[in-house]
């Protein structure tokens, strides 16, 4: 499992944990879930929102009738301007190149 997909499981679980209503230590004793792990990935996304590892917001951006498609917003130095119909693949190898040189 890569990192990106460990972090997606994880926000997962924290997500279903945040909507059940329960505490995280009953809803990890009912759902056979470590409360180590579940502590440990939900102190993770919590101290470091925009971490390469975890996630960050993604907001529409410009008018109905504009051209672009999102602007990501990294710290308050960086943003990465997607134009509508990119390439997928490119915007990965961005992404992951500025994750393993920038620490936001």
């Amino acid at each position: 499992m890569t990192m990106a997909e460990r972090s997606a499981h994880w926000r997962n679980i924290i997500d279903q944990q945040a909507a059940s209503g329960q505490s995280a230590l009953r809803y990890c004793r009912e759902s056979h879930i470590p409360p180590g792990r579940f502590y440990f990935w939900r102190r993770r996304f919590s101290e470091h929102p925009a971490s390469p590892h975890g996630f960050l917001e993604v907001v529409p951006g410009g008018s109905a009738g504009s051209p672009s498609g999102i602007c990501i917003h990294i710290g308050k130095h960086l943003a990465i301007q997607v134009e509508r119909g990119f390439d997928p693949f490119t915007l990965r190898a961005v992404v992951e190149i500025l994750s393993d040189r920038c620490s936001v």
